[in-house]
Order: structure tokens, then sequence, then C-alpha cells
């Protein structure tokens, strides 16, 4: 059995995971580049921010649930797939295309999950705006990508 702290947990990884790549290739490059990897870091941080906001309120208010193992499982396994690995977070790849298809595939996964758990938080608006973020990041680094 899951709960949702867990899952919270996992999405703060992400999120946190999400910070640390984009501030190095925020790093590495100039310009618009560099704009748009800090503004993804940025929304990143905040996203995080976001997710402690509801696992404060989950824990405030004991409304923790457990899930049974099934929805658990792909709810994890939804998460697990989505995390830039550590490796990539704490040096991403020095080629620039090879960076933004990682990062465009995590968020790609992240929608994807954060879809899923939307189901299982009170704060669904908050979520909401997360999930529409990420939709831009997905447009932006596929802009990016087709540059």
């Amino acid at each position: 059995m899951i709960d949702i702290n867990e899952l919270l947990g996992i999405a703060l990884k992400v999120e946190g995971t999400g910070y640390s790549f984009y501030k190095k290739l925020a790093d590495r490059t100039e310009g618009e580049r560099k704009e748009l990897f800090n503004r993804l870091a940025e929304q990143e941080r905040e996203h995080g921010e976001t997710f402690r906001n509801i696992l404060g309120k989950f824990r405030s208010k004991e409304e923790n649930k457990r899930y049974d193992d099934e929805v658990a499982g792909y709810l994890k396994s939804l998460a697990e797939v989505s995390v830039f690995s550590e490796k990539d977070a704490d040096n991403p790849p020095e080629n620039l295309d090879n960076a933004v298809r990682i990062a465009i595939n995590v968020e790609k996964d992240s929608i994807v999950f954060y879809s899923e758990l939307i189901d299982y938080v009170p704060e669904k608006s908050a979520l909401e705006r997360v999930i529409n973020e990420e939709k831009t990041h997905l447009r932006d680094l596929l802009n990016e990508f087709r540059r």
C-alpha cells in the first residue's frame, strides 16, 4: 500500500531535480536560452512549494488515505519514470539537444502523473495550475528543440 504523502514526496523530488537540471543548463547557456532555463527552474521551485503546501494540508487534516496496490503501483510507476535521474540533474548532458530531449520526456511524464494524481488531492486547482505550467514548459522546450 502507498499513501498520498509518498506520492506527493515523489512529486517534490521530480520538481527539485527539475530545478537543479534547469539551473545547471541556465549556467551553461546565454541569451534567450539562459532566460528560458532560468524561468523553467524558477517555476519548478514554485511547483515544489505547491506540493509542500498540499502535503502540509494532508498532514494537518490527517486525510492521508491509503490506496490499493493496483492504483498505488500505477501511480508510483508513473512517477518513477518521470523523475529526472539524479545523474542528469547533477550533470546535464553537454549536448544541449540531448538535455532538451531529456527535459521534454520528463515534462510529458510529469503531466501524465500529475493528471492522474489530481483525483486524489483536495487542492485540485493548485494541481491544475501546475499541470498547465508543465504543458507550457513542454511547448517551450519543443520550440527550443526545433531551433
